[in-house]
């Protein structure tokens, strides 16, 4: 298909309005005696660009691209001091007064799971995720031995375990803090 322009002398003033928006009728400046043959593709390609982005088009919005950071900053490394501080505080306010209840077990321990990550979300370790899991169980002469294994990073992955007794019952934190490239 043959795309054929042909075009005269064209006046932009009279394309323009005072507003700086386009008239009614763009082809009055275009003589009458000229022919010219656009095809849908040529029309869109004189639009502007600025046409393109919507009012209300919101900045909030925007996804960055990856930095590739392979480890943190010298000044955003976990400080894991803080971290076990933080999590005994959270501990000892919790089960201060609790009772052991074998039905209530299940929903004590996600709600403290929940309280020390909300915790440890105020921490400034930016591109750190925190897992804990808590084990709660009624002490009857039994024995418990916790363990986990994990893939990571020596440098900049940490964890910490707490583990607190009552006459009743055992508790046993444990806190990972991964970077997150």
């Amino acid at each position: 298909m043959q795309l054929l322009l042909r075009l005269h002398s064209v006046d932009f003033s009279s394309i323009m309005t005072e507003e700086g928006g386009r008239t009614d009728s763009h082809r009055e400046s275009m003589p009458r005696d000229s022919t010219h043959r656009l095809s849908l593709i040529g029309r869109n390609r004189r639009q502007s660009s600025m046409n393109s982005i919507p009012r209300n088009f919101d900045r909030r919005f925007i996804r960055y691209e990856n930095t590739f950071r392979m480890e943190p900053d010298d000044d955003r490394r976990i400080d894991i001091a803080k971290v076990k501080r933080i999590g005994n505080m959270v501990v000892d306010s919790a089960i201060k007064g609790y009772q052991y209840d074998p039905n209530n077990a299940k929903m004590f321990t996600s709600r403290l799971s929940e309280q020390i990550r909300n915790q440890m979300k105020q921490l400034p370790a930016n591109r750190f995720k925190f897992i804990t899991h808590v084990c709660l169980g009624q002490k009857k002469n039994q024995d418990l031995r916790v363990a986990s294994r994990c893939l990571w990073d020596l440098k900049c992955d940490r964890h910490i375990t707490i583990t607190k007794e009552t006459k009743d019952y055992y508790v046993t934190i444990t806190i990972f803090c991964v970077y997150s490239e």
